[in-house]
């Protein structure tokens, strides 16, 4: 006996379903396609305007995303060089106080982590330096370092800015391709009653409607679980 894919299955191998679907039961003209029209084409269009939008959404999310690792990498070094300056001024001593209390744990104090937040950790840092104390350190200098950070943490807090909504966008547009695959396959479940009620064999139907079924070994199901979701939210966003 055919099965209809699970609603559990892959995302995108249940688009893929409802579309085969349709253009079958489409072609073989007759009741099956007006039962087809009635039933999947409203899915059919739905889901299509969904993937439309995710794929759009998932280039922005792309191109806004570069933008924050590019200013990410520019003040990675930034703060890198920063520190060599402050930690040559005293001479580059194997342990110091002064420079454990602005890179407590390093440049990585600053740069690790998620690129999302850095720009209030060059914040702190910003500040960390304005109160360092070291003689070697005149205000000045401290001053000139500082005001690199600032300029350069301003810039990434705008790259920052300007990728939250993109992102945001991305994991509303997963969102609404996944809830429109879902009405699919709750559409396809209701095809498959109506092809019975036109009269169609377990075969027949299955000749129209995928047969999951046939990729399934004696131990189960190959493959399942939700795959649709890009980097959702998304989204392209990772820690460093």
């Amino acid at each position: 006996m055919g099965e209809v894919i699970s609603a559990t299955a892959d995302i995108s191998r249940i688009d893929e379903h409802v579309g085969s679907a349709f253009e079958v039961a489409v072609a073989r003209g007759g009741e099956i396609k007006d039962a087809a029209v009635s039933r999947l084409e409203p899915a059919v269009i739905a889901i299509a305007a969904a993937r439309e939008q995710r794929e759009a959404a998932r280039k922005a999310e792309s191109v806004a995303w570069a933008g924050v690792l590019a200013v990410d990498n520019d003040s990675d070094i930034l703060i890198g060089n920063t520190r060599d300056e402050m930690w040559n001024a005293l001479g580059r001593p194997r342990q110091s106080p002064h420079m454990d209390a602005v890179f407590p744990e390093g440049i990585g104090t600053y740069t690790a982590g998620d690129p999302l937040g850095q720009p209030l950790l060059m914040q702190v840092l910003h500040a960390r330096i304005l109160a360092a104390s070291a003689p070697q350190w005149p205000e000045p200098k401290r001053n000139a370092w500082a005001a690199a950070i600032e300029a350069k943490r301003e810039a990434y807090d705008s790259a920052v800015k300007a990728y939250r909504p993109v992102e945001a966008a991305l994991v509303v547009a997963e969102a609404g391709y996944r809830a429109a695959v879902r009405n699919g396959h709750a559409r396809l479940k209701s095809f498959k009653r109506d092809l019975k009620s036109l009269g169609l064999t377990e075969a027949q139907i299955h000749d129209i409607i995928p047969d999951a079924s046939a990729g399934k070994s004696r131990g189960g199901a190959t493959g399942s679980g939700d795959g649709g979701s890009g980097n959702g939210a998304g989204t392209g966003n990772s820690d460093k």
